[in-house]
């Protein structure tokens, strides 16, 4: 576990709180532990033991508490009072439940940013798509799933609407996690990085229809590329259902 430091690159990554400038201690603890769920380091079920935490941190309990009660709020572990905190299974239903409003979120996004049409908005939203379609060429999960976050944070700021931003980035941390099933293959990372570049191409051109039509289509493939992988493992696994898992970090 590394030591708590501050975060010089919070907005390459998830983060409790994407609006910030600096974040708190415990929201930096929780940044990092967030990351190393949606990364699968922290496999579902895992539990997360507070005084090893805080061991690995150099840090007094107290901001793991808070930690973690940030972790439980954006829905990345449950705190259970004997067990203590323990990483969210993935299921179908949150799956559906997560994308339902990320989907109209998303369009509504890219809708605006081609609407607005501002032009360093938008220079920042094409350098950002440019690191997604060097991503999928390099045929790198992790780095992908770290292109996108940025594009999508720059496509939420395109929208000159902060609200829009928030909304969405409540939802980034669960989403993140799907997201990772649904991009696992490097089929779908190309087909997301051709989106992509439809989706910039349609904010250039100022059409707000085809931009949020393409925004709200990437979204859905990625929920059902998930679904896929969930339910396919489900079957995998049979009427007894999975097998427990060992509550440790994955190396």
């Amino acid at each position: 576990m590394r030591t708590a430091k501050p975060v010089a690159d919070s907005g390459t990554e998830w983060t409790p709180n994407p609006l910030a400038h600096t974040l708190s201690l415990p929201e930096q603890i929780a940044e990092r532990i967030g990351n190393d769920i949606i990364r699968g380091r922290f496999e579902p079920g895992a539990r997360i033991q507070e005084q090893e935490v805080a061991t690995g941190f150099q840090v007094s309990r107290g901001p793991v508490r808070e930690a973690l009660r940030i972790l439980e709020r954006d829905g990345l572990i449950q705190i259970h009072a004997r067990r203590g905190a323990q990483v969210t299974e993935l299921t179908v239903t949150e799956l559906n439940a997560i994308f339902d409003p990320r989907i109209s979120l998303n369009g509504l996004a890219a809708r605006r940013a081609a609407e607005r049409g501002d032009p360093e908005s938008i220079a920042r939203l094409k350098a950002a798509v440019e690191r997604v379609v060097a991503a999928a060429a390099a045929d790198d999960l992790d780095l992908y799933l770290k292109a996108s976050y940025q594009a999508h944070r720059s496509i939420c700021e395109a929208s000159g609407n902060p609200f829009i931003t928030r909304l969405v980035f409540l939802l980034t941390h669960q989403t993140l996690r799907y997201a990772r099933l649904g991009l696992s293959t490097t089929r779908r990372r190309q087909q997301s990085s051709r989106n992509w570049r439809r989706m910039l191409a349609a904010v250039q051109a100022g059409d707000g229809d085809e931009a949020q039509a393409v925004a709200e289509a990437t979204a859905r493939e990625s929920r059902d590329a998930a679904v896929k992988v969930l339910a396919d493992a489900a079957r995998e696994a049979g009427p007894a259902g999975p097998q427990p898992r060992r509550a440790t970090k994955r190396s």
